[in-house]
């Protein structure tokens, strides 16, 4: 709860480039820091049984033999890091999208509930200090950081062009 209200602070909070900039280096470190919190515990426990399963477990080196095996778990814990990386991330730009949502339902005076009901005074700000085509601009920008970042785009140059994309004269 407390990353999702970070997350949907981002908006009010940015209003330059260089607040975007800083907005998508903390979304991105604490993603990171997600996923290795994450995956961590995991690594060792793997690396640890596969060292036992081939007898080298308590070994000062690993045997030449393994060296392969070794490497192969770890190319593989490795892929599977960025993935919850990405994974996080793809969470904190679902928040946004719901945030912008019903921002958008604000502006167009919808008659339905709001999905950040908790959230709502951001949402009346947001809404009243811009108009439902920059909002769907806004919305476009953090789809297409979605995108991208399925695409193998570094994270950091995604969630920047889209925080720069949610600056109040964006």
């Amino acid at each position: 709860r407390a990353r999702r209200a970070t997350v949907l602070s981002i908006p009010l909070r940015v209003r330059g480039v260089g607040d975007a900039v800083l907005a998508a280096g903390d979304l991105v470190a604490t993603a990171q820091a997600d996923a290795k919190a994450a995956t961590e515990q995991r690594d060792a426990e793997e690396r640890s049984e596969l060292l036992r399963s081939m007898g080298a477990e308590g070994a000062a080196t690993i045997p030449p033999a393994l060296r392969a095996q070794v490497r192969d778990l770890e190319g593989d814990q490795k892929r599977r890091a960025t993935r919850a990386q990405r994974d996080v991330l793809d969470r904190a730009m679902l928040d946004l999208l719901s945030l912008y949502r019903d921002v958008l339902v604000v502006q167009l005076g919808a008659g339905v509930e709001l999905v950040n009901v908790e959230h709502e005074e951001s949402v009346r700000a947001l809404a009243a200090s811009s108009t439902p085509e920059q909002t769907v601009r806004r919305m476009d920008a953090i789809g297409e950081a979605r995108t991208r970042i399925a695409g193998n785009v570094a994270p950091l140059l995604a969630v920047e062009a889209m925080t720069i994309a949610l600056r109040p004269q964006g």
